[in-house]
């Protein structure tokens, strides 16, 4: 009797650790679209333009932006619409003041807003967000 009671208390934890690990192997894989490759796109040429310096002076910013997509199809996307993306940025770029351009901890959150506007634009285009991140690979300003 003890002898059934272990095989049935073994056989019960033999299914269940093979239930859970099925179960985790499912929960871990990862959805079809994000299996497309990661791919960068180059805004060229590098976004310049000016912002209000201090008094009546004017500063210039030039941006190397790189915008990140899964898979060619949203590549093409992204080629497609360049023009509204490059005014997008032109005009976020426009709208900071001297201080957050040239202060070094308020870059992440410049990129972040960055990335936002972008996606906020391909979104109303193409009907989603393409958009995986925003990088800037250049920053230089005066």
């Amino acid at each position: 009797m003890i002898r059934k009671l272990r095989s049935l208390i073994l056989l019960c934890s033999l299914l269940f650790s093979m239930t859970a690990k099925s179960a985790e192997e499912t929960a871990t894989e990862e959805p079809e679209e994000n299996k497309l490759p990661l791919m960068y796109y180059q805004i060229a040429p590098n976004i310049l333009t000016f912002y209000q310096s201090t008094g009546r002076k004017i500063g210039y910013i030039v941006v190397q932006v790189q915008i990140v997509v899964r898979g060619q199809d949203d590549f093409d996307l992204i080629d497609l619409h360049l023009p509204l993306m490059q005014d997008a940025l032109i005009d976020f770029f426009n709208r900071q003041d001297k201080k957050t351009i040239e202060d070094l901890t308020q870059r992440e959150s410049l990129r972040q807003q960055a990335t936002q506007r972008i996606a906020e634009v391909i979104q109303d285009e193409v009907g989603r967000n393409i958009v995986e991140n925003v990088l800037f690979t250049q920053y230089v300003f005066q």
